[in-house]
């Protein structure tokens, strides 16, 4: 049940769009600050430890450019082998002061296939540090849902997992590619992550029945590990 609740969580709804992603911002819930996540996907034949070694250089270098605290995760399972650096900071003023410094990358080499960025605003934060391992979900709405609506049902997901897994983070699209909310939530290895599973059948479905429809048009899960700071 799980499974299919976690990794085939599609329903016949439509997505609905803004101009440029942040109409409606009034409706927003207050940030309790921000975190900028950055997915490198692994190239075809490329080596996980020469993109690994680099991001963890980069990790290192974002803290020393300003940022609050940076970690790196790989994946373990879900839709596409990547590593993910996650940076955070309090302000949007910060995040200038740290743009602003000039970092040459002329003479640096690609060993990554693909990357984006995302700017992710926090909405609830219970973890109290980087976990060993995380379940790093993704929800989209559909055009029936208000902003308001998506937030109410995004609180209700987090509360279940939260339940389930014991502590999770709540962030909601600020800048970047695509609206969405997300869920981070830790776990300190497979046997912990199977009981959680267990218990997020149950607690996710009793969160879903509290709606006449969902209201969300996609959903996807990624499972990391956490490759720094060690």
């Amino acid at each position: 049940m799980l499974r299919i609740l976690l990794f085939n969580f599609t329903f016949s709804l439509a997505f609905f769009t803004f101009a440029d992603g942040h109409e409606g911002a009034e409706s927003m819930p207050d940030s309790t600050g921000y975190v900028l996540m950055s997915t490198y996907e692994m190239p075809y034949g490329g080596k996980y430890k020469d993109l690994e070694k680099s991001l963890i250089d980069e990790a290192k270098a974002g803290v020393k450019d300003g940022h609050d605290a940076c970690s790196l995760y790989r994946h373990v399972q879900g839709s596409q082998r990547a590593f993910y650096l996650i940076c955070s900071f309090k302000t949007m003023e910060q995040f200038a002061e740290i743009m602003s410094i000039e970092r040459d990358y002329s003479n640096d080499k690609q060993l990554f296939a693909s990357h984006t960025d995302h700017i992710l605003s926090r909405v609830k934060v219970e973890l109290d540090g980087p976990p060993p391992f995380v379940m790093f979900g993704k929800w989209r709405p559909g055009p029936n849902l208000s902003m308001s609506d998506f937030s109410e049902r995004m609180s209700s997901f987090q509360k279940a997992f939260s339940k389930s897994f014991g502590s999770c983070n709540e962030y909601v699209h600020a800048w970047g590619p695509e609206y969405a909310g997300y869920l981070a939530c830790g776990f300190d290895n497979w046997d912990h992550f199977a009981k959680a599973a267990a218990a997020a059948d149950e607690n996710v479905v009793a969160a879903l029945s509290s709606y006449p429809v969902t209201g969300i048009v996609s959903h996807s899960d990624e499972l990391l590990v956490r490759v720094y700071p060690k």
